[in-house]
Formats: C-alpha cells, sequence, structure tokens
C-alpha cells in the first residue's frame, strides 16, 4: 500500500474529502481499481449536454483526466507525484444519455513518466472515445501530497 492507493480506496469507498473542481464538474467515484487499472461509472448529465444533444467533448477531458490521474495513482510509490502534461483524444461516436463506463490503463511507465489510456463505452460495450495521456512523475512535496 502506499498513499496513492490509499487514497483510491478511500475515494472508492466515498470517504475521501473531494476537491472543489471534483464537486464543481460533479465528477464521478471509482467503481473498482488494481495496480494499472481504474474503472469509474458515470450517468451522462443533461447540464453538460450542447444545444445538439451530446456530450460536450470538454466535458469528456476532465472525465478522462481525472480517470488518468487515477490510474497514475494506483501504480505510483509513496515519494513521488503526478501531472497530467499530454492528453490526446478521440471521439468516435457522439455521447448521449445513457450510462458510461470509463476504464484508465497504464500503458508503459517510467520513472519520470507514467502513459494511460482511457476508454469511454456504453452500457452495450460500444467504444465512444479514447483518451491518450502521459503523467510526468516528479518528487512529492507537502503541497502535492493528496
Amino acid at each position: 500500500m502506499t498513499i496513492w492507493t490509499d487514497r483510491l480506496d478511500k475515494i472508492q469507498a466515498g470517504q475521501a474529502a473531494k476537491p472543489r473542481v471534483v464537486e464543481i464538474l460533479r465528477l464521478p467515484d471509482i467503481v473498482s481499481w488494481r495496480p494499472g487499472q481504474v474503472v469509474t461509472k458515470w450517468e451522462t448529465d443533461e447540464d453538460f449536454f450542447t444545444t445538439g444533444g451530446q456530450l460536450f467533448g470538454g466535458y469528456l477531458g476532465a472525465l478522462a483526466d481525472q480517470v488518468m490521474g487515477h490510474t497514475a495513482m494506483s501504480v505510483l510509490e509513496d515519494e513521488n507525484a503526478f501531472r497530467t502534461v499530454q492528453m490526446n483524444v478521440t471521439f468516435y461516436r457522439p455521447v448521449r444519455a445513457g450510462v458510461l463506463w470509463i476504464t484508465g490503463r497504464v500503458t508503459h511507465k517510467t520513472r519520470q513518466a507514467v502513459h494511460v489510456q482511457v476508454d469511454f463505452t456504453d452500457a452495450d460495450g460500444a467504444l465512444m472515445c479514447s483518451v491518450t495521456g502521459i503523467q510526468i512523475v516528479f518528487p512529492r512535496t507537502p503541497r502535492s501530497t493528496p
């Protein structure tokens, strides 16, 4: 166990204090996690839909950034912290009302970076969006502690 995996356990159990941005954006909690993988379930919220009736792409980016961070936490050592330095989003289908399953997995890890892929699927398993990103790893300070 690390401070990071302890934090994931608390998030999953609904016992972690949520950062203000998580509350404002109504980002979801974790359904499950294991080292190198995080799964989140999100019920779409029409407050984040465009006038065309689909989910705003920037909100998908926020969801992906959260899951990328949680996924990096699942493999991070106590002495390190992380930040997103790159994120690429590919949209396949418009997201409309319903459930989204968001799965993040580590695709590569070095001492300096964690590469993560996040896939968004609907309730039927159709791939809606994929995101790849890089979390830079650096020495943890009191300010970067969860």
